[in-house]
C-alpha cells in the first residue's frame, strides 16, 4: 500500500496537481469515476457474465476510482490500510453472520 500511495505521490507531484486535490475535488473524482465504471455494466442483461465484459476498460476505471481513494486518504493524512480493516471490524459487528449469511440486503429491512 505504501508503495503505490509512493507512487501516486511522485506522479501528482512530477505535474504539480497537489494543489487541485483537495478532499472535495478528491471525493467528485471518486464518484465521476465511478459512474464512468458503471456505465460498462448499463443496460446489459449479461452484467455476470466476465467474458463479455470489456475487461481492461472496467480494470481502467476500477483504476481510476481506487487511484482517488487513495489520494483522499493521502489528503486526510488517513491510512488506507488501517481504515479498511477497521470498517471491515464495524461491518462484522452490523452485519453478523447469523442475520446475514446468504442475504443481499440489510437485516431489519
Amino acid at each position: 500500500m505504501d508503495e503505490l500511495i509512493e507512487a501516486l505521490r511522485t506522479f501528482r507531484d512530477e505535474r504539480d496537481w497537489a494543489q487541485f486535490h483537495t478532499p472535495k475535488d478528491l471525493a467528485i473524482s471518486i464518484s465521476i469515476e465511478a459512474g464512468e465504471l458503471l456505465e460498462h455494466f448499463q443496460w446489459r442483461n449479461d452484467g455476470h457474465d466476465v467474458e463479455k465484459l470489456d475487461v481492461r476498460d472496467i480494470a481502467d476505471e476500477a483504476s481510476d476510482v481506487l487511484i482517488y481513494a487513495l489520494l483522499l486518504f493521502d489528503r486526510m493524512g488517513l491510512n488506507p490500510r488501517d481504515e479498511v480493516l477497521r470498517k471491515i471490524a464495524r461491518n462484522a459487528e452490523r452485519f453478523p453472520i447469523a442475520k446475514s449469511y446468504g442475504v443481499a440486503r440489510r437485516h431489519g429491512r
